[in-house]
C-alpha cells in the first residue's frame, strides 16, 4: 500500500505546475556609453527564479532595439546562464552559440537553444547578455537596448509550467561613443558685475574648462581631440554690437587668475574682420575659434581637463554684456555623436560687464587765505603790486626832477 501511495505521490508531483519569474537584475549595468571594438560587454542581466519546483527551459529569445544599426554594431551576441549560482559566468555556462545580430529568427531577435535544457531552481539564478562591438564610425551616437520581450520568449520543457514577470523585461541603454565630455565653470570665473571704462582691453570675461570623462563601466572611453570652440558675447541691445572690438581665447596656466602676456598663453583672437568666425545675430556675437591653433592643442585624455580664458577688448561704444559657452560650442574631431558633450550644465557664463565713459576728476576746492581770499589770489596781487612799483617809481622820480627845476 505504501509503495502505491509513494508512486501516486510521485506521479501527482510531476503534474504540479511550477513557475519561473523573470526580472531585471539589480546588478544590470545602468545606461552607459561604450567605445567601438570592445569585447564581452555586458548589456543586460536578468534574474530567473522558480517557484513550486524547478523549471526546465528549452530556449530563450532575446530582442533588441535599433535592429538596422545592431546588425553592424554587434558581430557577436552571447548568452550566459549562471547554473551553479556562484555569481560568475564561465565559458562552460554559455547558452548555445554566439550569434551575430540580425541572424534571426527576426531582424530584432536572436534565439538561443542550449545543448540541454536549463534547470532553474527555487534559488536565484542570473542570465547575462554580452556583446562584441563593431568597428564602424557610423555607429557613433546609436543607442541600443536588450530585453526579454514576453513570457513566450522563454520556451519551457514542461507544458504545464509557466513564465511570469512584468514584460518586456528590459536592460538599460547602451550608446556607442568615442568620448563623453562636459563644460564646467573655472575657479576664476567672474562672479560679480563690473563697470569698466570705454576702451578697456584684455578684460578676463569667462573662465571655463572642458573635461573629458572616464567612461561609465564597462567600457572606458577615449578622450576628445578639440577642433572648434565657440563662445557667445551677449549684449543688451543689437546697437551695442560695435562695442566689442576683439575676443581672445587663452589657455590658463593653471592658477585660475587672468594674466594675459605673463601667465596665460594666447591661442587665437578674432575681430569683426574674420568673416565666418565673427557672427553677429541680433544682440549676440558668436565667435568661432578653430583651425590650426585649436587642432594643435594636445588631446584631452579620458579623465583630463583643459582650462580656458576668454578676454574682451572694448571700443568707444558704451555697452552691457556677458560671455558664455554652451556644450554644443565644443566640437571634437569625430563630431558631436562621437565626442559627446553632456547637456548639463546647459551653459557656463561670466558675470555682466558694463562699460562707460571715463568720469572727469573732480576739482579740488581752493584753500581760503586771510580775509577770505585764496592763496592763489594773494600771489597774483603781489605780482601786480611789483609791476606797479616798477612803473610808478621812475615816473615819480621824473616828476620830482621837474619840480626842482
Amino acid at each position: 500500500m505504501r509503495v502505491i501511495l509513494c508512486a501516486l505521490a510521485l506521479f501527482c508531483g510531476g503534474l504540479i505546475a511550477a513557475d519561473v519569474s523573470v526580472n531585471l537584475s539589480g546588478t544590470a549595468p545602468g545606461n552607459f556609453s561604450n567605445k567601438l571594438q570592445d569585447t564581452d560587454v555586458e548589456v543586460a542581466r536578468f534574474v530567473l527564479q522558480a517557484s513550486g519546483g524547478s523549471v526546465s527551459i528549452d530556449s530563450i529569445t532575446i530582442h533588441y532595439t535599433n535592429a538596422t544599426a545592431a546588425a553592424s554594431a554587434f558581430p557577436l551576441v552571447k548568452l550566459f546562464y549562471d547554473a551553479n549560482g556562484n555569481g560568475t559566468f564561465e565559458a562552460g555556462e554559455q547558452v548555445g552559440n554566439s550569434q551575430a545580430a540580425g541572424a534571426g529568427p527576426t531582424a530584432d531577435s536572436l534565439l538561443f537553444t542550449p545543448a540541454m535544457a536549463l534547470s532553474v531552481p527555487t534559488a536565484l539564478r542570473n542570465l547575462q547578455v554580452r556583446v562584441d562591438i563593431g568597428t564602424s564610425g557610423a555607429l557613433y551616437g546609436e543607442q541600443f537596448r536588450f530585453r526579454i520581450d514576453a513570457a513566450g520568449s522563454i520556451a519551457l520543457t514542461n507544458g504545464g509550467d509557466t513564465v511570469s514577470g512584468t514584460f518586456p523585461v528590459q536592460g538599460n541603454f547602451l550608446t556607442i561613443r568615442h568620448s563623453e565630455n562636459r563644460i564646467q565653470p573655472g575657479t576664476g570665473n567672474p562672479a560679480t558685475v563690473r563697470t569698466l571704462n570705454l576702451g578697456s582691453s584684455n578684460v578676463g570675461a569667462l573662465h571655463f574648462l572642458v573635461e573629458s570623462l572616464v567612461g561609465t563601466l564597462p567600457g572606458e572611453l577615449v578622450g576628445i581631440d578639440l577642433v572648434s570652440i565657440s563662445v557667445n558675447v551677449t549684449l543688451a541691445t543689437a546697437a551695442q554690437i560695435p562695442a566689442i572690438e576683439r575676443v581672445t581665447l587663452w589657455q590658463d596656466d593653471g592658477d585660475g587668475a587672468f594674466e594675459p602676456g605673463s601667465g596665460e598663453v594666447q591661442i587665437l583672437q578674432r575681430t569683426p574682420a574674420d568673416i565666418g568666425k565673427w557672427n553677429p545675430s541680433g544682440n549676440v556675437i558668436t565667435v568661432v575659434f578653430d583651425g590650426t591653433p585649436i587642432s594643435t592643442l594636445a588631446d584631452i585624455p579620458a579623465g583630463g581637463i583643459r582650462t580656458f580664458w576668454v578676454g574682451l577688448h572694448f571700443g568707444d561704444t558704451p555697452c552691457t554684456c556677458d560671455v558664455s559657452v554652451v556644450p554644443s560650442g565644443i566640437v571634437g574631431a569625430l563630431g558631436a555623436n562621437a565626442d559627446f558633450m553632456q547637456t548639463v550644465p546647459a551653459s557656463v557664463a561670466g558675470a555682466v560687464i558694463n562699460t562707460q565713459k571715463k568720469k572727469s576728476s573732480p576739482k579740488v576746492d581752493e584753500a581760503d587765505g586771510e580775509g577770505g581770499c585764496s592763496t592763489e589770489g594773494s600771489s597774483s596781487l603781489l605780482v601786480l603790486a611789483a609791476v606797479l612799483v616798477a612803473v610808478l617809481l621812475p615816473l615819480q622820480r621824473k616828476l620830482r626832477t621837474r619840480s626842482d627845476t
